[in-house]
């Protein structure tokens, strides 16, 4: 069992486990779609030369023409999808590369169809190539190059001449399972260096203990949020009341929960990806293009949830409208800050008078 499951994990995710490989799958999209965009142009370019030199040349060149301004014209067609039709259903990434390498796997047999007293090398040299360009679970991409395998025997048994046939069917089978294994090998390097190189980044960008964006991310992203409003944009302070009596009362653990509850609920609020901890009981968001009348309105809400789970936290917001010009946003979190030390200077006040009225 230990080993059928090592199997189907390499196969199916590369090695890593299937949740891993589900939460990558934005990530392996995206690459795949700037390889795409690169892979595809190059093609383009490369079948539309090749058109030229047919059109300028005789020979072997000129017998092609047709296959390359077919070529080229797919690799066209790829291109548009990968900038206009994947920013939009980005999971059509996997099927446009499919067909990206299926057109060059056929214009490979495709080649080696026009000398057939020759043994075939382009089809070769796709079949151990195609399968490295892209992300992709290893049984994908091994059970294309089997199909291509098996195309490729079909086709040359029926085209080419017994004793080159043979020796065509040979090296495609041979190189076909060299193929999936580089293709198992380096898809579980690639797949395992991507999910290494996000919880690098993650540790890099979160706080491990509420699993807010830390301060270090939010020194990085600051100057980039008025880009991301096209109205306005508030900013929300936060500092949690008590922490320090917390911490001495009922120990460290409580004190950890009580800022997880606080970062869970500012992130349900504001976004995960805009609520930072910037400090060791002090926490900022950012709201962008949204209605400042209800602002208020959701910080109180937010205020009563905390409160009814035994925490207190003092709140401060600024905003900017986007047509007032350019946002110093240094200026806008100092004056959020400002608004929470009022907003906390009236909680410990309330909190004097009604100690002394006990």
């Amino acid at each position: 069992m230990g080993i059928l499951y090592k199997l189907r994990k390499l196969f199916l995710y590369a090695g890593i486990e299937k949740d891993e490989y589900q939460q990558l799958l934005p990530v392996i999209h995206e690459k795949n779609r700037e390889l795409l965009k690169v892979l595809s142009l190059i093609g383009s370019v490369m079948f539309f030369i090749l058109l030229i030199a047919s059109l300028l040349t005789g020979g072997f060149a000129s017998s092609n023409t047709t296959t390359y301004l077919m070529c080229g014209i797919g690799m066209l067609i790829i291109l548009a999808c990968a900038w206009m039709i994947l920013p939009k259903y980005p999971a059509l990434v996997t099927l446009l590369a499919c067909l990206f390498e299926i057109l060059l796997y056929v214009f490979g047999i495709r080649i080696s169809l026009l000398h057939a007293e020759k043994a075939a090398v382009s089809a070769v040299a796709f079949l151990l190539v195609c399968p490295l360009l892209f992300y992709d679970r290893p049984v994908y991409q091994s059970a294309l190059t089997a199909a291509v395998v098996a195309v490729f025997c079909a086709v040359v048994l029926r085209f080419k001449e017994a004793d080159v046939a043979e020796t065509d069917i040979w090296n495609m089978i041979t190189f076909g399972v060299v193929a999936v294994f580089s293709t198992i090998f380096m898809m579980t390097i690639k797949i395992q260096a991507l999910l290494q190189s996000g919880q690098i980044e993650y540790m890099s960008q979160t706080d491990l203990l509420t699993g807010a964006k830390n301060r270090n991310h939010f020194e990085n992203r600051l100057h980039a949020y008025p880009s991301l409003c096209t109205l306005n944009l508030a900013c929300i302070y936060a500092d949690v009341n008590g922490l320090h009596e917390m911490n001495n009362r009922e120990g460290h653990p409580a004190g950890d929960q009580m800022l997880r509850e606080v970062a869970a609920a500012m992130q349900r609020r504001f976004g995960a990806e805009h609520t930072y901890r910037v400090g060791g009981d002090e926490f900022v968001a950012f709201r962008a293009d949204g209605r400042p009348e209800s602002l208020a309105e959701e910080i109180e809400q937010l205020r009563q949830e905390l409160s009814g789970k035994g925490y207190h936290v003092s709140f401060g917001t600024a905003a900017r409208e986007k047509k007032q010009g350019q946002m110093d946003m240094r200026l806008m979190v100092t004056e959020a800050e400002s608004s929470m030390f009022a907003d906390k200077r009236e909680y410990y006040r309330r909190s004097e008078n009604d100690r002394m009225s006990r």
